[in-house]
């Protein structure tokens, strides 16, 4: 199999609701599609989330530089057997470095088509399913108002969710945390702060979220570059840290672990340069004692969605899947088929089993097609 046509395309699509945290404000998505043309017809696709802060990539960076880079590469390389497909992407990873969301795009499309190219599912690819569907994981932002969060939380908890991540980092942590600790009892919460605080208002503030609420454990309290912080949150409130932009890389995993910072790791698709990157990390940390969570990117299509469930019933070690199915609950519109919208993870059809409109790409596309091709 050989790749004969690289095409990237910025699209934007509006969300139906903004999604906000501590530190930044999302009212739409803003990524780039990955088509990969194989010499046998078949397209795979990939899906990139830039996000500067997370591993230091931007849409321009993707465009002019990433992108570009590894699409010229990808039409070099031969794939004559599905064996062949690991060695590809090693290499690809290598080619990319640090620019992971790239990665992450482009690991996905040729999943996607090496699956159509030789006749078999992603799932099979990754190594068969192993697990059951994951259950969703709520994640309480900012954009639902305090006054509103009571009558919010009990909707949720009446349609039986049971995996609760509260965002926190703003003055009334403590009256949100209450109310959402009134409707779920004594379930434990998992927080997330997005790197809001410094090492001593984490502690402070942790400290006396322990008095209102169960905390499984703090994600990403302080700045993702400082592990000695995050090791004495960990030792001095005895609540577990998941480390989230701190872990984009194995570099980042080892070093994570050499610290002693983290309890656990929030694995992403998109950040952590899709599924052959992301198998490789939770290895490493299931073989080093570290917990493993399933995250998703805000504002992620179905593709990624899709990639995401398959992902998380092929790999073990997972509780839930946060963000679950949100290209259909907070996109305006997903690029999909309507057959396909709401993802079903591992299936029998080839590759990763999803149909793209056309027509919905170009309603939101932004800019010119980038083009590469053998000829």
């Amino acid at each position: 199999m050989r790749i004969v046509t690289v095409e990237l395309r910025r699209v934007q699509i509006p969300m139906k609701r903004a999604f906000k945290h501590a530190l930044h404000e999302r009212r739409h998505t803003d990524g780039v599609f990955v088509a990969l043309t194989t010499d046998g017809g078949a397209t795979g696709w990939g899906e990139i989330l830039p996000r500067s802060y997370v591993t230091g990539e931007t849409i321009e960076s993707v465009l002019e530089e990433h992108g570009p880079k590894v699409a010229r590469w990808l039409l070099e390389q031969d794939i004559a057997a599905v064996d062949d497909l690991p060695r590809v992407l090693e290499a690809m990873v290598d080619e990319l470095g640090p620019a992971l969301a790239t990665a992450c795009g482009f690991d996905l499309a040729l999943h996607d088509a090496t699956g159509q190219a030789f006749g078999i599912p992603v799932a099979d690819l990754l190594g068969a399913v192993v697990r059951p569907e994951l259950p969703p994981g709520v994640i309480l932002g900012f954009e639902t108002k305090t006054e509103a969060l009571a009558r919010y939380c009990a909707a949720l908890r009446l349609s039986g969710k049971r995996h609760v991540k509260v965002k926190v980092g703003l003055p009334d942590d403590l009256e949100r945390l209450a109310l959402v600790a009134k409707v779920w009892k004594q379930l434990p919460l998992r927080l997330d702060a997005n790197a809001a605080w410094t090492v001593e208002q984490a502690i402070e503030a942790l400290r006396k979220m322990q008095e209102v609420a169960p905390i499984a454990s703090i994600e990403q309290p302080i700045d993702p570059r400082d592990l000695a912080g995050l090791r004495e949150i960990r030792e001095r409130t005895g609540i577990k840290v998941m480390a989230d932009e701190s872990v984009c890389s194995l570099a980042d995993a080892r070093a994570l672990v050499l610290e002693r910072a983290a309890d656990i790791f929030n694995v992403r698709l998109g950040k952590n340069g899709g599924f052959r990157a992301a198998q490789r990390l939770v290895d490493y940390a299931v073989d080093h004692g570290v917990e493993v969570h399933l995250g998703t990117m805000v504002g992620e299509s179905g593709i990624l969605s899709q990639a995401s469930e398959i992902f998380g019933r092929c790999v073990a070690g997972f509780e839930c899947l946060d963000g679950k199915g949100q290209n259909g609950f907070l996109l305006e519109v997903d690029i999909l088929e309507e057959s396909s919208e709401h993802p079903f993870g591992p299936s029998a059809a080839p590759g990763l089993g999803i149909r793209v409109s056309t027509t919905r790409l170009q309603d939101h596309q932004v800019g010119p097609t980038l083009r590469f091709s053998l000829t």
